[in-house]
């Protein structure tokens, strides 16, 4: 059974939810900084693990009283915080999408023994895109159509990101509203600040074993920008059916995904 809990961490009161037994796998959300979006990956994975996620700072149910950049190495810290004040380290996995993606790198990098296998979904790796600046063109231009959504059930950024009507709808009215108060928040302190670290052949000699996803359904810079990453630390890649929220389009998918790698790296942290 799933419960819901605060844990203290770096001057924020984390909105966190556990459920599941055995070992642990972590789900770092994406810049809607709400945890929600995992609800359904957890019920796949909760069977044979204990699944932590959490609202990451700036989140309405994590909300950072004195607000600056947030950084990779700012929100892999969160996470350490996290997993160490629930001793649940080391992890069996670390999952993130997009910033999530960014933290759980940063995690790897960081605090390399804490988990088991880094298993980033689309990072955002706006410092390695095909072109300078691309993915802030594409966002800016996605930024456009917001108004002219206003009163749809579905906002630009879900069309892109999900991809499929069966994902958007799992995105109760409670998720929407509270994802679209923490987008103010993602603009003014996540963005051009959580998206620019660059992750090298060095970075990925120190860290415990990294798997990325990229999906089909992925505008072409920002699978580009995971590929070359993933060349550079000689990781394996696997393509998912999915837009840039598998954990919405294909959630079983995901979690077999998750599964599988946490099981091959069992035990494989730096230092165990």
């Amino acid at each position: 059974m799933k419960k819901n809990l605060t844990v203290h961490v770096n001057g924020i009161d984390f909105y966190c939810e556990m459920g599941g037994s055995g070992p642990a796998i972590v789900l770092v959300p994406d810049g809607c900084n709400d945890c929600g979006p995992f609800e359904k990956l957890m019920e796949y994975l909760s069977d044979e693990y204990t699944v932590i996620t959490f609202d990451m700072r700036g989140g309405s149910r994590s909300s950072d009283p004195y607000p600056e950049a947030v950084t990779p190495s700012r929100l892999a810290d969160d996470v350490a915080g996290i997993i160490q004040k629930l001793n649940l380290g080391p992890v069996a996995a670390a999952y993130g999408c997009s910033s999530g993606g960014q933290t759980v790198l940063a995690l790897g990098k960081r605090h390399p023994e804490l988990c088991n296998c880094i298993l980033p979904h689309e990072a955002a790796l706006q410092a390695d895109t095909p072109l300078p600046g691309a993915g802030f063109i594409f966002f800016d231009n996605i930024e456009t159509f917001r108004t002219l959504m206003q009163g749809c059930k579905v906002q630009p950024d879900e069309l892109w990101g999900v991809g499929n009507k069966a994902g958007i709808e799992t995105v109760t009215p409670e998720m929407h509203n509270r994802m679209e108060k923490n987008h103010e928040f993602w603009l003014q302190y996540y963005r051009g600040k959580v998206d620019m670290d660059r992750y090298m052949v060095e970075d990925f000699e120190k860290m415990p074993p990294v798997e990325f996803t990229v999906g089909t359904w992925t505008p072409s810079w920002l699978v580009v920008a995971n590929l070359e990453t993933a060349k550079r630390g000689d990781c394996p890649v696997t393509w998912l059916h999915c837009a840039h929220h598998p954990e919405l389009t294909c959630p079983e998918d995901l979690a077999a995904h998750i599964k599988a790698a946490a099981k091959k790296y069992a035990g494989q942290s730096i230092g165990i």
